[in-house]
């Protein structure tokens, strides 16, 4: 009988950017992270208009609508262990080319080229489409000829599409009305540990294990969403 693998045994999922233009038509891309992000920030804004009174502590408030939302990335990529070390421009200059016209090809020669747009897809993550609002690569180590072997990239997003209406998708997008937040998870973590951080009680793992239909709460996913419910 096959025993269950443990949450080290299971395959590393990559995160992936996918990316598109649309003058010119047709190219496409996919810059695979050379290592995950260790944290993933989402941001909303919205816009609300209100006139004071002096006969209220406070204005009542119109909403007037939403701004783009945004992400952002911090990036590692290192190519030291490499023989020989290779240039890790090739892993940077891919994500510098995400904010070209026309990701670099359009030149001056197609006009009304606009940057590329992109996803974040991640395991189960996939975020909103967006196109990129800032890129800053930082490069830290030098081979002795001076080749650049390592950087950091930290890259911001802002979304680009006007008819989603999830942000990051749930799990379980029809159990929506009960109290509960979301967090994302590694394989090398466990229920009862995530239990102890969000409740002071490592008990509460089944409560977790419940509110996601996890049948072996050992085996978390890398980029796995985890639902923790603040009402039970």
């Amino acid at each position: 009988m096959a025993k269950d693998k443990r949450p080290s045994d299971r395959a590393l999922v990559q995160a992936e950017l996918h990316w598109w233009t649309l003058i010119p038509p047709g190219i496409t891309g996919v810059i695979k992270c050379q290592f995950n992000p260790s944290t993933l920030k989402i941001s909303k804004a919205l816009d609300w208009s209100g006139e004071k009174s002096p006969n209220f502590n406070s204005p009542f408030l119109k909403y007037a609508g939403g701004d783009s939302a945004t992400y952002s990335l911090s990036l590692f990529f290192d190519s030291y262990s490499e023989d020989p070390p290779k240039d890790v421009r090739e892993y940077t200059n891919q994500l510098l080319a995400l904010s070209l016209r026309g990701a670099g090809y359009s030149m001056f020669l197609v006009p009304y080229a606009m940057p590329p747009f992109v996803k974040l897809v991640w395991g189960k993550i996939t975020l909103f489409e967006a196109v990129v609002a800032q890129v800053d690569v930082s490069y830290t180590l030098f081979a002795p000829d001076g080749t650049p072997i390592r950087a950091k990239a930290d890259v911001e997003f802002k979304q680009n599409e006007i008819l989603g209406d999830d942000i990051i998708p749930a799990q379980n997008p029809t159990s929506r009305t009960d109290g509960r937040k979301t967090r994302i998870v590694h394989s090398a973590q466990r229920l009862d540990q995530i239990a102890y951080e969000e409740y002071g009680d490592s008990r509460y793992w089944r409560v977790l294990a419940e509110a996601n239909g996890l049948d072996n709460p050992f085996q978390l996913l890398d980029g796995q969403i985890l639902v923790i419910p603040q009402d039970y």
